[in-house]
């Protein structure tokens, strides 16, 4: 197929200029001057993407360059609010998995990649590396991307050493899972002749939002939770789903129309980041929007064992009326528990025992152990545990302890 027709076929997925023209106006753009520029196919239109070619040795990669100034909006945020949410994190007197402890805004890469497939063989290819951090004045996106396989030792030998020496966490959507652990998998390919990956830390922000969101949306893919909680609408996007064929199409045509659509994803991929990392932290220096969300959030503390924020989360919930997936009377019986505040404890799992709801069972077997073991009534634990086992169907553990608790009783009646 000719490269006209081609471009025809995909001119659809490819019309990926900013709908806000006037911000646009304001993105300062760099590129490197290329050293040999006849080796490099179309290397007119790659300028006109804002990129240019590095060199090594026969190898080369295009890097992509773009600034934002920080008063930019990337939905409903702009992106210098990061700045004021440091300020409040660092004056949490809590530790939380978002608070970025002694590191400053200027540490974080927002790091996205794209890839020629979804599985995390050694057969898969990364073809982008995409990243935005900050400095006082701006952010800076960084997309580095591979014109052929026999350019993957240029590729990482770029990204890993023009990054910047004072990175050294990142913030990725799922990135734990899949964009980390595939960099790391390729760069065991070229390891001899490229630097050493850095050690990072990292916010995966796909679990934070997982945590707040999953009652609200229909699923937390990035563009859900950009369309309905960031308020950033993509226009004439390329669907994830195309960038392999795209890459693959370049690869024989080597035009970067082809994967023009590709890198304005990327781009917005790592800004989303930015955005959603301040949303996140603002709800849960909060402590949630909602009846639901306070309850997760407060959840959050407990995992880490942070009982105070989570007696708190867990209280804030039990004054509101409104529905939550999980007995806010419950929670706060258990956090309690686990500070030895026991005789508080029992009147919220009384509570949660009255409210007859999924954790009535959880809350009967709390006050059945604690009358058998603590106050010495067999009785009584017996009368808790017939609650649990009427409120779940069947239980072998509850049905073990109402029979033992029955046997306790026959003996000293025999006795």
């Amino acid at each position: 197929m000719k490269l006209k027709n081609k471009l025809n076929r995909m001119k659809h997925h490819m019309n990926h200029t900013s709908s806000d023209e006037k911000t646009k106006e304001n993105i300062e753009t760099c590129v490197q001057p290329a050293q040999d520029q006849q080796t490099v196919p179309y290397l007119e239109e790659w300028h006109q993407l804002h990129a240019a070619p590095l060199y090594l040795e026969n190898q080369y990669v295009i890097r992509r360059e773009v600034q934002y100034p920080l008063d930019h909006y990337h939905g409903r945020h702009a992106l210098g609010e990061l700045f004021p949410i440091w300020e409040r994190w660092e004056k949490e007197l809590t530790q939380h998995p978002l608070r970025p402890l002694e590191r400053r805004p200027e540490d974080l890469l927002f790091f996205d990649t794209e890839t020629t497939g979804l599985n995390s063989g050694a057969g898969n290819m990364i073809f982008l590396l995409g990243g935005a951090y900050f400095s006082r004045s701006d952010v800076h996106v960084s997309q580095y991307f591979l014109p052929g396989p026999e350019a993957e030792v240029a590729f990482y030998y770029y990204f890993l050493k023009e990054m910047k020496d004072s990175i050294c966490h990142l913030a990725t959507f799922n990135g734990k899972a899949f964009d980390w652990p595939q960099l790391k998998t390729r760069h065991t390919f070229v390891r001899n002749e490229v630097p050493k990956l850095p050690e990072f830390g990292h916010f995966d922000l796909l679990h934070a939002s997982r945590r707040l969101f999953k009652h609200d949306l229909p699923s937390c893919r990035l563009s859900v939770v950009e369309a309905e909680i960031l308020g950033f609408q993509r226009e004439n996007d390329t669907p994830g789903y195309l960038a392999p064929m795209l890459y693959f199409d370049y690869l024989q045509e080597q035009h970067p129309g082809f994967i023009e659509g590709i890198l304005t994803h990327n781009e917005w991929d790592v800004l989303s980041l930015i955005t959603l990392y301040i949303e996140l932290s603002d709800r849960v220096m909060q402590r949630g929007t909602s009846r639901q969300e306070t309850m997760e959030i407060g959840r959050w503390f407990e995992q880490i064992k942070e009982w105070p924020q989570a007696e708190w989360c867990y209280t804030k919930a039990a004054e509101s009326k409104k529905e939550t997936e999980e007995s806010p009377s419950y929670a706060l019986g258990r956090v309690l528990k686990k500070q030895k505040r026991i005789e508080e404890a029992v009147s919220y799992f009384e509570r949660a025992c009255r409210e007859e709801n999924q954790h009535t069972a959880d809350a009967a077997v709390e006050l059945a152990k604690y009358m058998e073991h603590t106050k010495k009534d067999v009785e009584k634990a017996l009368y808790y545990t017939e609650i649990a086992a009427d409120a779940r169907q069947y239980s072998e553990e509850i049905n073990k302890r109402r029979q033992r608790l029955r046997n306790k009783i026959a003996k000293g009646n025999a006795g």
